[in-house]
């Protein structure tokens, strides 16, 4: 399963067959995905979309033939009491990651974002969690930016610098019991990823 977010809302591209309780709009070519993509970037309303199709992998490289790609990794970092490490950025609350550097491999950019963003140490990659993808514009580019996370665990017990010149007003840790709080003003993206990781961050 692909799962993009587009604004708030999202498509989600899965493999026949399925149960039959899931509502799904069937694959009719590359316009239909050009189509849906405009719809969902105009309309207002927040919606969930599925797309049942054959050949899954054909279909996601034709949808992500629409856009340019632009890689970025990050991570859900926690510390020896189990907070979480969350930023604050042009009026959201988000994850520390950023845009790749050429040479250096997913997890490594993973790390130094993290290490740029907040001014952290002694970071620990943990496992993999779900790669994120969403959809935005630079003027008449269309981008698409898959962000690939980790799960991470520092023992860093200093002051947070957050990186002023990218933007980041705060960086600040997080008690899970209020993550709800933050979680009402954060990117669809980083919600579905916090959700779906739940699980494996609470092992």
């Amino acid at each position: 399963m692909y799962k993009v977010f587009i604004n708030d809302s999202s498509i989600s591209f899965i493999e026949k067959p399925l149960s039959q309780d899931v509502q799904t709009i069937n694959y009719e070519g590359v316009e239909q995905l050009k189509s849906v993509a405009k719809d969902l970037e105009e309309d207002t309303e927040i919606r969930h979309m599925v797309m049942a199709v054959d050949h899954l992998e054909k279909v996601w490289e034709d949808f992500v033939s629409l856009y340019e790609i632009i890689e970025a990794a990050g991570g859900v970092v926690r510390n020896n009491v189990g907070e979480i490490l969350m930023i604050y950025r042009l009026g959201k609350w988000d994850l520390p990651k950023g845009k790749l550097e050429h040479g250096e491999s997913i997890e490594e950019g993973a790390v130094r974002e993290v290490i740029e963003e907040c001014g952290i140490t002694n970071l620990r990659v943990l496992k993999e969690l779900p790669v994120t993808y969403h959809t935005y514009n630079i003027g008449d580019r269309k981008i698409l930016k898959r962000t690939y996370w980790y799960e991470m665990h520092t023992k860093h017990v200093g002051e947070l610098v957050p990186q002023i010149e990218e933007h980041i007003e705060k960086a600040q840790w997080i008690n899970p019991d209020f993550l709800d709080e933050y979680m009402g003003n954060t990117y669809a993206s980083i919600h579905w990823l916090l959700e779906s990781s739940k699980e494996m961050l609470e092992q």
